[in-house]
């Protein structure tokens, strides 16, 4: 029993100077920074970064996310059934209208061909040897008829067979970029096939599909009666540029499900940058703002009562309540709250505080170089 409560004892001594040397440290490090939390010292001002208001043309524009659809896709399939000899080209790889795909094995065709012909033209020869017959009733009309008709019945089956043989080679119908191939060389191909033989996509140009909220309807409207509205096409995150196009299409019914129209524009889509299926982010583009008002998106902080602004006055910072109509890019257009030439701090440190000194990093590398010795 001494020996367990010696044990407890030496735990509790143990736990007892941990504590103390926490404590220590607390109360060392608040003496040596009994400022820290309160911020700067009011005669030390912080160096920040600072923009001017700047007045200038702005988009309006309505932002949403899209996909990039092809204007036109084509399934091919045979349209005989035979083995498959040759395939002439790559998967992936950009054909021409008209460029050779496919070439089925064409002999059984040719030879159906052949005996359709041959079919035909003793037919023909039978209509002659009749035709001055009939003329001077050495034969009855309904033979010469039946003959002619024999004839006829022939000549489609030749028509049928030339046919045949020519779809024994198949040809691209569009130009566009072809997918995965789906049989090689060596295989027997028939008309019922499920999967097709190979889909091309029209790549230029392309569709990109979006949709917008019923409640910009009316607007997008009215602007489009004004003037044809272009369409920009970015990352899905809304950066880079991507390409730019027209809208050509508005859906004639609201989805009742999700409340949007379904939009679509069409873009040239050189170089072959976006991609069927690819997201994207969408600026549909209303028209032009001459005097909008414009900060960095970074000087736009967030409070409980809304957006806010550290503008710079007399050297110190004084929040200034905005509202933010619409960003652009890295910039947000400012409805009320600031006027041309005001300054804001673009990057407000944690320690700012209204009220709080600030100077730019220019003056203040001018200011140490000033006081060194």
């Amino acid at each position: 029993m001494t020996r367990k409560k010696l044990l407890i004892s030496l735990f509790v001594l143990i736990i007892a100077l941990l504590i103390a040397l926490v404590a220590w440290r607390i109360m060392a490090n608040h003496g040596e920074n009994p400022g820290a939390a309160k911020g700067p010292r009011p005669d030390k001002p912080l160096v920040v970064e600072m923009a001017t208001v700047r007045m200038q043309p702005m988009p309006l524009s309505l932002q949403a996310l899209g996909q990039v659809q092809s204007e036109h896709s084509v399934q091919i399939r045979p349209q005989v059934n035979g083995m498959l000899e040759q395939v002439y080209f790559t998967e992936g790889q950009a054909v021409s209208r008209g460029q050779r795909l496919f070439r089925l094995d064409r002999a059984p065709y040719e030879t159906a061909l052949a005996g359709a012909r041959s079919a035909w033209q003793a037919a023909q020869a039978q209509v002659k040897r009749l035709e001055p017959l009939a003329d001077k009733e050495y034969v009855t009309t309904q033979e010469y008829d039946n003959a002619r008709a024999t004839a006829g019945q022939l000549r489609a089956l030749l028509n049928q067979a030339e046919i045949n043989l020519a779809y024994s080679e198949i040809r691209a119908p569009i130009a566009g970029r072809t997918g995965t191939l789906s049989v090689k060389a060596g295989n027997l191909v028939t008309t019922n096939d499920a999967t097709p033989l190979v889909v091309i996509n029209q790549m230029q140009p392309i569709l990109v599909q979006y949709s917008l909220p019923q409640q910009q309807l009316a607007e997008l409207q009215r602007y489009q009666k004004q003037r044809s509205i272009r369409v920009f096409v970015t990352e899905e995150d809304g950066t880079g540029e991507r390409g730019e196009g027209e809208l050509i299409f508005i859906d004639n019914a609201v989805n009742p499900d999700t409340g949007t129209v379904t939009l679509k524009a069409r873009l040239r889509n050189v170089g072959e940058q976006l991609w069927p299926g690819q997201y994207v982010g969408v600026r549909t583009q209303l028209a032009i703002q001459k005097d909008a008002l414009v900060v960095p998106q970074t000087a736009i902080q967030i409070g409980q009562q809304g957006n806010f602004v550290y503008v710079v006055e007399q050297g110190k910072a004084v929040i200034r309540p905005v509202t933010v109509a619409r960003q652009v890019q890295d910039l947000a257009v400012i409805a009320s709250g600031l006027k041309a030439d005001d300054r804001v701090v673009v990057r407000a440190p944690r320690n700012l505080r209204p009220g709080s000194k600030v100077m730019l990093p220019e003056a203040a590398m001018a200011a140490q170089k000033r006081d060194a010795p």
